[in-house]
Order: structure tokens, then C-alpha cells, then sequence
């Protein structure tokens, strides 16, 4: 986030030294002038940065320290990004007021001025998909696409920013440092959003297991046609079934199988109609697979560690559980509301019969409660040196997270994966 700050606030330091402040700041309509304006430009850069994140680019799955994380500043840059485009002509507009209300209002009717025009469709089609983001439950893949309009939305900001007389204009520097991020956010999301299935790398495996393991779990094996998947333990991939019985789109999923395993294996939870149709794939049907990503791994200095899983969210540790080096000392915590849908504990109970570092505990919040960290802490002690690593629904993660860092661990020591994008 450090990065982003500073690269988004270059455009406000040149800015600055392209006129004095005291001519920028000297009354109210200049001030609201100005700050629409800063607005305009800081939006502007955080709406191109935004499309470049969702590139799925691997420079960014490393510097983030996994995907999911990109994904998550992804979406809170996006809401920034779009607050600040919103009140950037609200701002400029009110020098209008001082006019008539007409005239600040007939600043916002399309079609009088074509440079204002193109803004004001940029920002009611993202108000749109805003609104449809938020408020509409929408099935994936119509959601998926009508995320390819706000690349049309961009467009129209584009455009706008060219035929507008302002500071973009009248500084080539400006201009140049604000194009080069617009036209490279621009280019990777045409690039991932209709051309990235033909440009990505995707290895082609093949069904060669569907096994309903219940609690609404269905696993998936898998055999590698030609080149075999490398991963480490933790990992997703993006997964697209070439089936007739599941919808032909791309979805993440974890890994639960470890690297050392020919076949590759998949743990997958009924959420919604797509997950519920996984069950009903056929015997040797073709897989694209696209990844390796994320940074959810076990193998760092410190070999002291806690794991805990919430429901599902237990796959990632079955990866790494089967992975484990036996010089790691682990206590696990396997939670599930009963008993019944820990379907893989006893791949863990066997696991730890072989490796005395390894402990299993498994929680069922129906017959003890939910598990909080003066829990963990009774069950294996100190939580001083310990690398603490979690992943499951978002509440279940930062819920535990937040008891953590109170209890004096250091949030650089909480790793945790969210699948929730």
C-alpha cells in the first residue's frame, strides 16, 4: 500500500509546484476549485492502478505476499477511487453556485460541453455498476462481465482527460506521468478481461476422481496431461472445467493435495449453484488450470506454529499438513460447527500418528462454543514465538486475527488466506 501511496501522490507534489498555493487557496471558490482538482488527479491514478491489480499479473501475487491480498486492496482502492471521482465535479461545480443554480446545474447535463460530457458518462456508468456490485446479487458470470464496463467507464475518463482544459494539459510532465499509468491499466485489463484465456498459460489436466466426502464437500483428483502442475503447499489455482455439467468460467480454488503428489487434488464446499454442480462432473473430463498463486505457506524461519482452520477454509492445511517437514512443531485446530463435517480429520489424525510434532485438535463450535485465543493458548501455551496461520470465513479470520494482536502477537506473525473474492 506504501507503493500506491506514493505513486498517487506524485501528480499532487507536481502539482503543487506548478502554481503558487496562495493562488490556489485564496478565497472559497478557489479552494473548492482546487481541491476538485486533487481530487480529479489522485481518482484518476487510483482508478488506473486499480486496473492494473486486477491483472493477476505475478509480480503482484509476490509483492502483495499472495493474490487474495491483491484482491482485497483491490477492491478498497476501488472505493476510494470511485469516492474521489464522485466529488471531483461536485467540488468544481460549486464556483457555479455563486452564479445561479442553473448554471452549476447545467454543468452536469450531458452533451453541452463534450469534454464534461464524456466525465459525466464515465461516472454514471460506474455509478451504475457500483450500485449493481452492492446492491444486486448477481450470478458470477454476469457479475464477471458486467465488471468489463468499468473498463468502458475508464475509457470515457480517458477521454475526458485529454479534451479537458486543465493542469494535465497545460503540464506536459503531468500529463505523461498520469497517461503512462492510465494507458498500462487500460491495456492489462483489455488484456485479462477478453484476450486472457488465449495469452495466460493454463496447464491441461484430467478428471480422474469425483468423490463426495459429505458435510457438502466434494473432492476432486486429478491427472496432469503432459506437464504437471509445480505448487507449494498453500497455494490456489484458477480451475475452469471443460464439462457439460458445470458452467463453462474460471473460478479459484485451493489446492489440498500436496507438491509431491502426481495427481492434484481439490476440496470443494457447496456455496452456490456453481459449487453445487461440482459433484455431477464426469470421469476424464478435460481441466485448464491456470496459476500457481499465493503466498499461504508454511516453510519460514520460524518453526513454531499454530494453524487454524474454519470449515472449509482447512483445505490449504491439508496441502501443507501432508508437505510438513518434521522438524515443524504445529498444533492444528481443525473448527467445524459438528462433528460431523470434519470430514479430513482423519488424514490429519494419521498424519499426526507418524510425526509427534503434529498435533490435531478438533473444535465443533455446536457442542463447545466458538474458539477464541485464551482457548488456543490453554491447549499450547505460549503464543510467544509462534507463527500463527488462519483460514476461513472473513469473520472467523479477523475475529481471531484482532484477539491476536491483543494478546501481544506481532500482526507480521498472523499469515492468513482469504478466499472470500
Amino acid at each position: 500500500m506504501l507503493l500506491i501511496i506514493i505513486l498517487s501522490s506524485i501528480p499532487v507534489l507536481i502539482w503543487i509546484m506548478m502554481s503558487p498555493l496562495s493562488l490556489r487557496f485564496n478565497d472559497f471558490t478557489t479552494i473548492t476549485t482546487s481541491i476538485g482538482q486533487l481530487l480529479g488527479l489522485v481518482g484518476m491514478m487510483l482508478f488506473s492502478i486499480n486496473l492494473i491489480l486486477s491483472s493477476k499479473l505475478k509480480i503482484l501475487d509476490k509483492y502483495f505476499k499472495g493474490l487474495d491480498k491483491v484482491y482485497v486492496n483491490h477492491q478498497k482502492i476501488g472505493a476510494i477511487a470511485f469516492s474521489m471521482i464522485l466529488f471531483h465535479p461536485i467540488f468544481l461545480v460549486i464556483k457555479y453556485l455563486a452564479i445561479s443554480t442553473q448554471t452549476a446545474a447545467l454543468f452536469f447535463v450531458p452533451f453541452i460541453s463534450p469534454s464534461v460530457t464524456w466525465g459525466i458518462l464515465s461516472l454514471l456508468l460506474m455509478i451504475i455498476l457500483i450500485i449493481v456490485t452492492f446492491y444486486i446479487k448477481l450470478k458470477y458470470h454476469i457479475w464477471k462481465m458486467s465488471h468489463k464496463f468499468m473498463i468502458v467507464a475508464f475509457v470515457f475518463t480517458i477521454i475526458h482527460v485529454l479534451l479537458i482544459n486543465s493542469d494535465t494539459s497545460r503540464s506536459h510532465f503531468l500529463g505523461f506521468y498520469i497517461f503512462i499509468f492510465a494507458f498500462t491499466g487500460l491495456i492489462l485489463s483489455i488484456r485479462q478481461s477478453f484476450f486472457g484465456k488465449f495469452l495466460t498459460k493454463r496447464i491441461n489436466y484430467k478428471i480422474n476422481k469425483v468423490s463426495y466426502l459429505g458435510g457438502g464437500i466434494t473432492e476432486i483428483e486429478m491427472l496432469p496431461q503432459g506437464e504437471k502442475l509445480l505448487y507449494k503447499s498453500g497455494q490456489f489455482i484458477f480451475v475452469n472445467f471443460i464439462d457439460k455439467n458445470i458452467k463453462n468460467e474460471s473460478h479459484p480454488f485451493t489446492i489440498s493435495s500436496s507438491p509431491q503428489n502426481e495427481n492434484l487434488k481439490l476440496s470443494i464446499k457447496s456455496f452456490g449453484d456453481y459449487t453445487n454442480s461440482i459433484q455431477n462432473l464426469s470421469n476424464s473430463s478435460l481441466v485448464k488450470i491456470e496459476g500457481p498463486y499465493g503466498n499461504f505457506n508454511y516453510r519460514n524461519n520460524n518453526k513454531n506454529q499454530i494453524w487454524i482452520a474454519g470449515g472449509i477454509g482447512i483445505t490449504p492445511f491439508l496441502s501443507m499438513a501432508n508437505d510438513l517437514d518434521y522438524d515443524y512443531k504445529v498444533d492444528l485446530y481443525y473448527c467445524v460447527k459438528e462433528g460431523s463435517e470434519a470430514v479430513y480429520i482423519n488424514n490429519f489424525s494419521d498424519i499426526a500418528s507418524n510425526n509427534h510434532n503434529f498435533k490435531v485438535n478438533l473444535w465443533s463450535s455446536k457442542d463447545k462454543g466458538f474458539i477464541n485465543v485464551d482457548i488456543i493458548k490453554n491447549i499450547s501455551g505460549t503464543l510467544v514465538g509462534k507463527e500463527i496461520f488462519i483460514c476461513g470465513p472473513k469473520v472467523f479470520m479477523e475475529s481471531l486475527k484482532s484477539q491476536f494482536v491483543e494478546n501481544g502477537v506481532d500482526v507480521n506473525k498472523i499469515h492468513y488466506e482469504n478466499f472470500n473474492f
